[in-house]
């Protein structure tokens, strides 16, 4: 039996019905120039994309048990995520969920409470005229609920890297992803009535939560090995377990267990690769709604990443070349499932604007012109 299967069993829970009192401003409501690429379009463009992988998904092989309790002992000194992380999650579970109610959770972390509001009042978030908000609903208001749910789990959550130069900024890619696919998740499930917001939100911030764990496990010698393997080609999983023995799936099942996060997003780490390595059946019913669109919000980041002018890398990310797709054609299911039009092309310009505005606050990573 793999790792995985030792981990848990069952499926995850049904998707609740949208929160929420906590708004944001929808994407297709800020006006943008519109670029003219579509959805549709974009399926085109990687229709072959992803590298084909040996490893396999359905059935992947049993780890070593010398890496085993590597892993699990690393994992055990990692400390948990505090009571406030938890009492945030139960308060937006609820439907009537409002600023208010997340403010008064916030207020109550000194360094949360200085984080959101230093953030909130940050050049990013406001104009020469804008007033400074010292009230924390406000201030969620402002921000908005994806960027106040990635500032209260940055915050919150243990450091995982060490302190070499190289980590921190390996590691700052990924929370740039992280925040970038909590995002698009959000902006996507807007018309889909089968996801949550704040469900698709924390998919997009949790889903890669394992290479946090690689990058606290492992030697910089490895790393570099393992990127060069992912820059000639080789997918990233079967990457990761030829050169560690395990996958950033098992890592990051093992933290959500660890961190005791909830059932349904312990088996979507699980399953975040699927769609883009096998057919739609191959999905369990229940997750097949956000793991279409967990992979759709990958390939529209890839989108944004690559090939702007405007957008100048100045850091290779570890897993930056890895590319994912889809294996079939999925346009009725994005269509009719997802609910999210194939021919619109306000739509992914919106979502470069937003992409490029996370980008802002990755500098040292990231050297972007002026708009």
């Amino acid at each position: 039996m793999s790792l995985l299967n030792k981990l848990f069993s069952g499926h995850a829970d049904a998707p609740q019905s949208k929160p929420s009192q906590i708004h944001h401003t929808p994407c297709h409501e800020r006006p943008v120039e519109d670029t003219g690429l579509t959805i549709a379009a974009l399926l085109n463009l990687n229709a072959c994309a992803a590298a084909k992988m040996s490893y396999d998904l359905n059935h992947p092989p049993c780890l070593d048990t010398e890496v085993l309790g590597r892993l699990r002992h690393h994992v055990n000194t990692i400390p948990p995520m505090p009571e406030t992380w938890h009492r945030i999650q139960r308060a937006l579970q609820q439907p009537d969920a409002s600023a208010h109610d997340l403010g008064i959770i916030i207020a109550d972390d000194p360094i949360l409470t200085a984080k959101v509001l230093q953030t909130c009042n940050s050049a990013a978030y406001t104009t020469s005229t804008s007033a400074s908000i010292s009230n924390i609903p406000l201030a969620v208001t402002r921000l908005g609920l994806d960027e106040t749910s990635h500032i209260i789990f940055h915050t919150l959550a243990p450091q995982l890297a060490d302190a070499s130069a190289e980590k921190k900024l390996q590691s700052h890619h990924i929370w740039m992803h992280s925040q970038a696919m909590s995002m698009l998740m959000r902006s996507l499930a807007e018309p889909c009535s089968k996801i949550s917001h704040n469900e698709a939100s924390l998919i997009g911030m949790l889903h890669d939560i394992g290479k946090l764990v690689i990058l606290h496990i492992e030697k910089q010698s490895v790393l570099n090995e393992l990127m060069a393997s992912i820059i000639k080609g080789l997918p990233a999983l079967e990457a990761e377990y030829q050169h560690l023995g395990y996958t950033h799936i098992d890592a990051g099942m093992m933290l959500a267990l660890r961190w005791k996060l909830p059932n349904q997003i312990q088996h979507f780490i699980a399953h975040h690769h699927h769609a883009s390595h096998l057919p739609l059946d191959d999905i369990p019913d229940n997750l097949q709604h956000p793991m279409m669109m967990l992979n759709l919000a990958h390939m529209i980041l890839q989108h944004c990443l690559a090939n702007h002018d405007d957008t100048i890398s100045n850091h290779r990310g570890i897993w930056q070349q890895d590319q994912l797709s889809f294996i079939g054609r999925p346009d009725l299911f994005i269509k009719n499932e997802l609910e999210l039009p194939l021919e619109s092309t306000s739509l992914l310009t919106q979502l470069e604007h937003q992409v490029k505005r996370i980008q802002l606050n990755f500098p040292d990573i990231y050297a972007l012109s002026s708009e």
